[in-house]
């Protein structure tokens, strides 16, 4: 049985590698997408993550906003990918406390989740009660 490598990152990459992988995949494909381009996109969601991994919590955030304006024109309006989006950032801006921010997106999200989940579920209740804790 042969061994082989794939020539990616292996399963014990430290997150801080990751992230730099992410950034230069990016600064790469700038020269030939736009930010708004679905795979630029998909890699700004993954250093967002490792972002989040790490708690590099203004890294991600910074992430998260150029990632929204495009998910919502990507997606239907009222698709749960733009509202998981969006509690992030609701999240993250809380957490930074940025509450008028994190209020207002964290308002959007439960705009369409309970449109997509509806109103009486209790993930908006939850949301709500975030809301008002801070």
């Amino acid at each position: 049985m042969s061994s082989r490598s794939s020539g990616g990152p292996s399963t014990t990459t430290p997150p801080s590698e990751l992230l730099e992988i992410c950034e230069l995949s990016q600064e790469k494909m700038s020269s030939v997408f736009e930010d708004s381009n679905v795979y630029m996109l998909h890699m700004m969601y993954q250093a967002m993550g490792v972002c989040l991994y790490m708690q590099d919590w203004e890294g991600a955030l910074k992430y998260g906003q150029k990632i929204i304006k495009p998910y919502s024109k990507h997606y239907p309006v009222y698709s749960l990918n733009v509202a998981s989006m969006w509690l992030k950032l609701g999240r993250l801006y809380m957490g930074l406390e940025n509450k008028a921010a994190g209020e207002k997106a964290l308002k959007k999200a439960i705009a369409i989740m309970e449109i997509a989940h509806g109103k009486d579920h209790p993930y908006i209740s939850e949301i709500k009660q975030e809301i008002e804790s801070h």
